[in-house]
């Protein structure tokens, strides 16, 4: 629930210095909470002690996390990290704060990814590469999010074939390319700012015909209008840069789903890998005297 749904939702009186906040708050939402309780008191001549109950009464845990849903907001709206950085560090915090904000603030991210997941999308994303036979697998995401596309293709390997991931850099991707067709499957992490060489990759892939898979921020991401299937995390922080914990957490999930389809390939896999990973010292409990 967000701040009007609270105050709709609260079905006792406020006194008049709550309903002075509750008119205040409104008319400077959600900006007019990034200031201090003792500053909105202030303004409106109320106790600061008032504004901490009135968010305990309508039920937050803290005027804190009212703060940050207030931030998360105004982030969501705000694209480049230029953009953001008043609104994160403008605020200075001390360091026990911002620490304990930051994991609170991924929890909120997990928690909502976790609660608006679709289960049928999920779903179709497992069928789509547990049932591929004919086409190879190809992995894209740029920038921060090129991290998470290593991460899926690094494991979906150990998981089956043909598993490859698409080069992040404008000049790479044609080359990537090359030996694309319509049996195959592109799996894209976009979040904003969308990186344009992951859009270019998808279209490309839906115009031959090849299924696309979106894990994404937004329903109006560009990567969504082209996707056969689509996820959707939630990617709020209290830095100026957007969250991937989310992001890596479903990612988690679709390989844990897809290990567990191909669960007797994967073993065989995973036990051959092992032979050669001791033979090469990959690891150093297997490096020899």
């Amino acid at each position: 629930m967000n701040f009007f749904d609270r105050i709709a939702a609260h079905d006792r009186g406020f006194t008049q210095s709550e309903q002075t906040l509750v008119n205040y708050l409104i008319a400077h939402q959600p900006h007019g909470m990034l200031d201090s309780a003792t500053a909105i008191a202030r303004k409106i001549s109320i106790s600061p002690s008032t504004v901490v109950r009135f968010f305990a009464k309508v039920g937050y845990e803290s005027f804190a996390e009212a703060q940050r849903e207030a931030r998360n907001e105004i982030a969501s709206k705000l694209t480049s990290p230029a953009q953001r950085v008043d609104l994160e560090i403008g605020h200075r915090q001390r360091l026990p704060s911002i620490v304990n904000n930051s994991f609170l603030s991924d929890i909120d991210n997990i928690r909502a990814t976790q609660d608006s997941l679709d289960l049928k999308e999920f779903g179709a994303f497992v069928h789509v590469l547990t049932r591929q036979t004919k086409g190879k697998v190809y992995i894209a995401g740029a920038k921060n999010a090129y991290g998470v596309a290593v991460y899926l293709q690094t494991h979906l390997n150990m998981c089956m074939k043909d598993v490859h991931i698409l080069g992040a850099h404008q000049s790479q991707l044609p080359d990537s390319l090359l030996w694309a067709d319509r049996h195959d499957v592109l799996l894209v992490i976009s979040i904003r700012r969308y990186a344009r060489t992951v859009y270019q990759a998808a279209h490309y892939f839906h115009s031959i015909g090849a299924r696309v898979l979106a894990i994404t921020d937004s329903p109006l991401s560009p990567v969504a209008s082209v996707a056969d299937h689509w996820l959707l995390a939630h990617t709020a922080s209290n830095s100026p840069f957007d969250s991937f914990t989310a992001v890596h957490c479903l990612c988690c999930a679709l390989v844990s789903a897809v290990s567990q389809q191909r669960r007797q390939k994967v073993d065989v896999l995973l036990k051959h890998g092992e032979t050669i990973w001791k033979e090469m010292g990959t690891f150093m409990e297997d490096q020899r005297d």
